[in-house]
């Protein structure tokens, strides 16, 4: 049977199905080709090559940054929040056994300050539930580019930016930023790890009429993966298992927890997996989503 394997390792065509042999004795009339038993013509059809590679497999890195917002969180509800489109004519291919690195941030909102009239700084503390301390390299606070904990708000009614996180406070769960003498934040929000909940990546395939099937590649807790290293090649997530993934499949980032998680850039998610890609020519799109589905289901 092929496989997408064959479409990977390079176009091979497979042996074709021995035709019947003809008869000795010459025939006054021309023999009328036989009927091609059911069994037989679906393996002339799996036969043909339904994709052909433009090129050898190259490596890729699927990041946040290929990940369209999914939907919207809603407590302990699993929620699809983000989203990698398989582009057209690309296959893709993870291994087994490749690091993966995801961190996921909950988001706090913390109250307005108006310190526009003060003549020092003026600290304000956010609750930050289910906070956890990483093995990520520890910085030197106050700081702006903290790995675990980043802080946004409006500044005096402009564009909403970056603000330094003064302090984080583990046992109590909290995190307190310092509003300068003169300035006015409003819409202050927090992003932190916490280790509340779970998580689960699956693929999807659209089978129209809005449905959809899928298959489970990788789950876990937060409380886990954001609380061992994920640098350390003894303690950091693998790829659990072979994947393919061709054009109208999707993975799919899909969480279960109490804390909000919204998917946006300025939480500075870590979501990254390593992979191969390979440009292809569909020739036969129904017959490569079979093989898919075989790839999905371990083979059978």
């Amino acid at each position: 049977m092929i496989r997408l394997t064959d479409i990977f390792g390079g176009w091979r065509p497979s042996k074709r199905v021995r035709p019947m042999p003809q008869p000795i004795e010459p025939q006054p009339l021309p023999v009328q080709p036989l009927p091609v038993p059911r069994e037989e013509r679906a393996i002339r059809q799996v036969a043909r090559p339904v994709a052909l590679p433009l090129g050898a497999p190259q490596r890729a890195l699927i990041d946040h940054r290929d990940m369209d917002p999914g939907v919207d969180w809603r407590a302990n509800e699993w929620r699809p929040i983000a989203v990698f489109k398989i582009p057209q004519g690309t296959i893709y291919r993870i291994p087994d056994g490749e690091p993966v690195r995801l961190y996921l941030k909950a988001r706090a909102d913390g109250s307005d300050v108006d310190n526009s009239g003060g003549g020092s700084a003026q600290d304000t503390t956010i609750s930050a539930p289910g906070i956890v301390k990483t093995k990520m390299r520890a910085v030197t606070l106050p700081s702006a580019s903290h790995p675990e904990v980043v802080a946004w708000a409006r500044v005096n009614g402009g564009d909403r930016q970056k603000v330094p996180v003064k302090a984080i406070d583990y046992a109590a769960e909290t995190v307190t930023l310092s509003v300068p003498a003169g300035e006015n934040w409003t819409d202050i929000r927090v992003y932190y790890v916490h280790g509340d909940g779970e998580f689960r990546i699956r693929a999807q395939r659209e089978l129209g009429n809005a449905d959809s099937a899928a298959a489970l590649l990788m789950d876990g807790a937060f409380g886990a993966i954001h609380t061992v290293s994920q640098i350390d090649d003894e303690e950091a997530p693998t790829w659990p298992r072979k994947v393919t993934l061709i054009e109208t499949n999707r993975l799919v980032l899909e969480v279960r927890t109490s804390r909000r998680v919204d998917w946006t850039e300025e939480a500075e998610h870590m979501f990254q997996i390593k992979a191969y890609v390979l440009h292809v020519k569909v020739h036969d799109k129904a017959a490569l989503r079979r093989l898919a589905e075989i790839d999905w289901r371990g083979g059978l």
